[in-house]
């Protein structure tokens, strides 16, 4: 792949399609490719600073590439992109980036910043059903208080999100309000994992720490 002349944090995130046997991946050089893994052959590239939008950047990032049926859905440094991922035709793209990896259910995507602005897009058009701001909209709750949100899932119908200083926060899907919180740890070392109700979660003094 070409070289970037600036180094980024970017880290190398790719995603599978096994049953077209694809593989896409995003590379430091803000170019995202489709490669079949079994003949290895480039099926496309597409060069992600190449955007609709006048603004530009030296410093790249991405959150993970999502790959669900024919899209692939992903947010650099400048905006967030819904592409085809039979060909790599741009579906839409919206100027909000994060590198936290979005979160994608039937109809909706939800995007989240570092900083708690989170933004619920349709699918279909990436244009906004609502957003709000977490930390200017709760009295409780400060960006000082809880760090960076530093993931999101959509469990049981609700939208889960963990913080740089230990909090769990609980969102409602259709509003984006929090209705509850929880201080549990002082940090967490990794993401959390879902499985059968109950949340596991690595602390950052590597306690393995499980939640219902």
């Amino acid at each position: 792949t070409l070289p970037s002349f600036l180094k980024s944090d970017n880290k190398p995130n790719i995603s599978l399609d096994s049953i077209k046997k694809n593989v896409y991946f995003i590379t430091s050089s803000a170019e995202i490719y489709s490669l079949n893994y079994q003949n290895r052959n480039i099926n496309w590239l597409f060069n992600l600073t190449g955007a609709t939008f006048e603004k530009k950047t030296d410093l790249f990032y991405s959150s993970p590439v999502v790959h669900i049926n024919d899209e692939i859905l992903l947010s650099n440094s400048l905006s967030t992109f819904s592409m085809n991922s039979t060909n790599g035709a741009l579906n839409w793209e919206f100027p909000f980036s994060t590198k936290i990896r979005p979160i994608v259910s039937k109809s909706n995507i939800f995007l989240v910043s570092k900083k708690g602005f989170i933004l619920n897009l349709d699918r279909k058009k990436g244009t906004v059903i609502w957003s709000e701001d977490l930390f200017k909209s709760s009295k409780k709750l400060r960006h000082e208080k809880t760090g960076d949100i530093t993931s999101v899932l959509l469990i049981s119908d609700q939208l889960f999100m963990t913080t740089e200083r230990g909090y769990f926060l609980f969102l409602d899907y259709q509003n984006g309000k929090i209705f509850n919180y929880a201080k549990v740890s002082k940090g967490f070392f990794s993401k959390p994992a879902v499985v059968d109700g109950t949340i596991f979660i690595i602390d950052n003094k590597m306690r393995i720490l499980q939640f219902n």
